[in-house]
């Protein structure tokens, strides 16, 4: 299937939705940028526009796409988004608001960055009620054509609706050209999708929840070109970096087309989710979205595995409120997340306790699943992070204890049911997480 005849169409699909797909166009080629003027004459009668990017991205794209605008004659602001503390910005209210304060208005906004720049100016953009275009400067992650802002609020890693971009322009140089640990980052995120879908149809099986198969097949004909291929990756190959692109690209597009980040994310980003809180919560530094998703992913496959292998489960009583030594300043915030989840875990233990039931669950769940031998040897292969002492925490590698008690705890964080609250259940969270962790993420 040609994916981009989808783009920019509303069509009936055969879960019972009609689908919407803001994004008109996808522009992957060395002469991209030159496309940019009648884009943004498209959208807005060649009207004001505000190009946003960091120190970084000014660099490798923004002022080569502004050179692209002004040139045509288009009245082109810059504004670039400052460092936080001597790091990189962060999507976070305060940086939001800084950009509100500081940022000129304009009528069409071109997010030049990958996943803090796409967000922050996905959110300003929503706000002011303006379209915006984004210009990609590597192969991250998976929220280029998501209508979601995934962002810091209150101290708690929120996941809230915007609107999506109109286009995205990408240079295949600069994709390329990015550091290598960006795009392996960008393969531990779309890696992801393996476990989220299963996550997903597993809502569907135990609460009746929505689920699309169509968005979650968008990625079948990319899937081997990358997941076969790792080392191409490594090597920078231009069709696997492609193919890795276009994947994140289509992840995101499912997202936005069934108004849920379920095709792509679900305990393996709690994982990941839980660590950046800690971070911020603490003032340290926390390691690439993508590269932390792709460990998790790893593991979130093998307990999947380990729960394939029960043949009569025995249940565990979960625990009734969140671990306030854990979470500290951020127990109340987090408290009130998991105390709507704990509905959802009797439901799932009332379901799956029937013994015709966990066949079924096993039945419907395990042909979708990826090995995790499969997973973490492509991630090896690939040059990405592939165990929890490759994470980088405050910038030394992530210490074991910490990254058993944030497995243990991250279920807590999100009212979603997801791999994660069923090992919890099982008690193979925490009575087999040890032993797990040593075969498959050490």
């Amino acid at each position: 299937m040609d994916l981009t005849t989808l783009l920019g169409t509303t069509f009936d699909c055969a879960c019972g939705r009609r689908h919407q797909i803001p994004t008109e166009k996808l522009i992957y080629g060395r002469d991209a940028f030159t496309a940019l003027p009648q884009i943004v004459t498209d959208i807005t009668d060649g009207q004001k526009c505000l190009l946003v990017a960091d120190q970084r991205t000014w660099e490798k794209a923004g002022e080569k796409a502004a050179g692209e605008l002004e040139a045509s004659g288009l009245q082109v602001f810059c504004f670039i988004v400052p460092d936080k503390d001597g790091e990189e910005p962060t999507a976070d209210e305060q940086t939001k608001d800084y950009l509100m304060q500081n940022a000129p208005l304009a009528d069409l906004y071109i997010a030049v960055g990958s996943g803090v720049i796409n967000d922050l100016v996905k959110w300003v953009a929503y706000l002011q009620r303006k379209p915006y275009v984004s210009v990609p400067t590597a192969a991250s992650m998976n929220g280029y054509a998501s209508a979601n802002v995934a962002a810091t609020v209150d101290g708690l890693k929120v996941l809230f609706h915007a609107e999506a971009c109109r286009a995205v322009v990408a240079n295949p140089e600069i994709i390329n050209n990015a550091p290598q640990e960006l795009t392996a980052s960008g393969l531990g995120d779309v890696l992801a999708k393996s476990v989220s879908s299963a996550d997903w149809k597993l809502n569907q099986l135990l609460f009746g929840d929505y689920y699309c198969q169509f968005a979650v097949d968008l990625l079948k004909d990319l899937e081997p070109i990358y997941l076969e291929n790792p080392k191409q990756i490594r090597k920078k190959d231009p069709v696997a970096l492609q193919a890795l692109f276009e994947a994140l690209f289509y992840s995101s597009i499912a997202m936005t087309m069934t108004g849920t980040s379920s095709p792509a994310s679900g305990g393996e980003h709690l994982i990941s989710h839980t660590l950046d809180m800690l971070a911020i919560r603490d003032n340290k530094k926390h390691d690439l979205h993508g590269r932390q998703v792709g460990v998790g992913s790893i593991l979130s496959a093998a307990i999947y595995e380990k729960v394939m292998q029960l043949e009569k489960p025995v249940f565990y009583k979960v625990p009734q409120q969140v671990n306030q030594a854990f979470w500290g300043s951020l127990f109340p915030i987090v408290e009130k997340e998991y105390q709507q989840k704990l509905v959802r875990i009797k439901q799932a233990v009332d379901y799956l306790q029937q013994p015709a039931n966990w066949q079924l669950f096993k039945k419907t769940i395990q042909p979708g699943l990826v090995p995790p031998i499969q997973l973490k040897k492509c991630l090896l292969e690939a040059g990405a992070a592939h165990r929890f002492e490759d994470i980088r925490y405050d910038g030394i590698a992530l210490p074991r204890k910490k990254f058993v008690d944030i497995v243990t705890h991250a279920n807590q964080m999100r009212q979603r049911f997801t791999i994660l609250d069923l090992a919890a259940i099982l008690g193979i969270i925490p009575d087999q997480l040890d032993a797990l962790v040593d075969e498959w993420v050490s």
